[in-house]
């Protein structure tokens, strides 16, 4: 099983597969739609059903980045929080320790 940065690192590269792939689909869009009122309505109802087609890659592309963007905070979010748990736990041994030596000097006075 895939160590959790390497699975991050590969949600990163996806995520700018993905902005990629939706920057060519919004210039795909764009050419499509560029010159559409010098078309005849049968090449303008040719354009608007591709164009259609386009919309919903989009959509499915952007629902994707946006997902990879989520996961990508929540893995900086947890990465933070295990470093607090870390350091929290840091604190506690040291606490303990401290509060030994004072029972230690408590003890012995």
């Amino acid at each position: 099983m895939p160590a959790q940065d390497e699975i991050f690192r590969n949600i990163r590269v996806v995520a700018q597969g993905s902005d990629a792939l939706r920057d060519e689909h919004e210039a795909i869009k764009n050419k499509l739609t560029g010159g559409i009122d010098l078309l005849t309505p049968d090449e303008r109802q040719l354009i608007d059903e591709k164009t259609s087609i386009v919309d919903r890659n989009l959509e499915n592309i952007l629902l994707g980045v946006e997902e990879a963007q989520v996961m990508v905070a929540l893995a900086s979010h947890f990465q933070n929080l295990e470093a607090d748990k870390q350091k929290y736990k840091a604190q506690v041994r040291r606490l303990c320790q401290e509060n030994a030596w004072i029972r230690d000097e408590l003890n012995s006075t």
